[in-house]
């Protein structure tokens, strides 16, 4: 990143518009400068991007200051440091959304953060969807449910605990008339069974 802001200090001249693919590391030890939150509105061709890590804290400077480009229409969350608000404010940027990818573990919020989290989400929410981990929860799956534009994914994938299998179902059942491909995998006392 460094070289890049170097080589083009004026974002508008450099070649930030033939990007199509971008993958942040924002985790423990994040190497994504600050500087670079601020050229992400001249990427303006970008359909898929990426915010992956490990963990660490929360981020110093949270999504809702990011400017994220409207041309995005894959995102993949992989990371412990952002909460499922921040999740729903990085989304909420992206009109276009179609493919959605939550893996790993959120930090932590209190539980009143979460009311209402999805009702001004918005996107077309008709390719492909996989939750993963943390992700494959109640919150999670109430916060897509609550997306007042419906949820038209062709795909979903969905690994989770047992405990977690109803949230997972009623997801699924949102989805019914354009579902072509479910892939679920729960597991049942440490041990991992396939419906597909």
């Amino acid at each position: 990143m460094d070289r890049w802001f170097k080589a083009f200090p004026v974002p508008k001249e450099g070649p930030a518009h033939r990007v199509r693919e971008i993958r942040a590391w924002i985790g423990f030890g994040g190497t994504t400068p600050e500087k670079f939150f601020e050229y992400l509105p001249w990427f303006t061709n970008v359909d898929r991007i990426s915010f992956l890590g490990y963990g660490g804290g929360p981020l110093l400077r949270g999504p809702s200051s990011w400017r994220l480009p409207k041309s995005i229409t894959s995102l993949t969350i992989d990371t412990g440091v952002v909460t499922l608000v921040q999740v729903r404010d990085i989304m909420a940027q992206l009109p276009n959304l179609d493919d959605l990818s939550l893996s790993g573990s959120f930090a932590a919020v209190h539980r009143r953060e979460l009311l209402g989290i999805g009702t001004d989400l918005r996107g077309r929410f008709g390719g492909k969807l996989m939750l993963w981990g943390q992700y494959a929860d109640e919150d999670t799956i109430n916060m897509l449910l609550e997306i007042p534009s419906r949820l038209r994914f062709t795909e979903v994938r969905i690994y989770c605990a047992r405990e977690r299998l109803l949230s997972a179902v009623r997801l699924v059942e949102a989805c019914c008339k354009t579902l072509v491909k479910l892939s679920h995998k729960v597991t049942f006392h440490r041990k991992l069974h396939s419906f597909c």
